[in-house]
């Protein structure tokens, strides 16, 4: 099974993982945290390229960040999806970390000013991971074959990182803990989940295909 097919395993729960699209801030620089950001035209692009990729991928459930920059990204997957407004919810939990007094500061100042000490202001990882693996688990209870787990950056690094070295999700391909790192604007990360077996498997990390090519994050500070 590729990631490009759709699972039909109902002992599998596959979850595609998928950041958000560009928004001025990521371009500027500037800590987002739960700042309320749009999307810019190159997001949406992003965004309208992530649909086409889903478009033949039948998706059971969507779950969102109740941010509006994953709001319109996932908008864009539905436009190809048959689905219902019972199968979409967006929550708080799977918003970016809360960054306390340098949301919404440029990265250059939050550095000048704290060093690189600023990631250890605002939320807790530990409480990241928590409210996420809250949501995670709700899924992997479900009878959900395919899932849209739709949320930021930040999350995305941290979360998968939990996934690996606290919960035991082993990774495939080749991927080593290396590679998970901040994902590039609308990447796909791959997540399935064996019911019987209860056990998890990283299958892919940050593709980016669907855009035309390799693409990576140079600022791993950025969130």
């Amino acid at each position: 099974m590729t990631i490009e097919s759709v699972n039909t395993d109902p002992n599998i729960t596959r979850i595609y993982i998928v950041r958000h699209g560009q928004t001025d801030h990521n371009v500027k620089k500037i800590l987002q945290g739960h700042i309320d950001t749009s999307m810019n035209t190159t997001g949406l692009i992003q965004a309208e390229k992530l649909g086409e990729f889903f478009k033949n991928l039948p998706i059971d459930y969507f779950l969102s960040s109740d941010l509006i920059r994953c709001k319109q990204t996932l908008n864009e997957i539905l436009k190809n999806q048959d689905y219902d407004e019972s199968s979409i919810r967006y929550t708080s939990n799977l918003r970016e970390r809360e960054m306390g007094p340098v949301q919404n500061m440029l990265l250059k100042d939050a550095l000048e000013k704290y060093g690189p000490n600023f990631r250890n202001f605002g939320e807790k990882e530990e409480q990241l991971c928590s409210r996420v693996e809250t949501e995670f688990n709700k899924l992997l209870d479900s009878d959900y074959k395919n899932v849209i787990f739709c949320t930021h950056g930040g999350v995305i690094t941290r979360f998968c990182n939990y996934l690996h070295s606290d919960l035991g999700f082993e990774l495939n391909n080749g991927l080593t803990p290396n590679d998970l790192r901040v994902p590039f604007n609308t990447s796909i990360t791959v997540v399935d989940y064996g019911k019987s077996a209860k056990k998890g498997v990283i299958q892919s990390f940050g593709g980016t295909d669907h855009l035309g090519g390799k693409f990576e994050v140079k600022d791993q500070l950025l969130r």
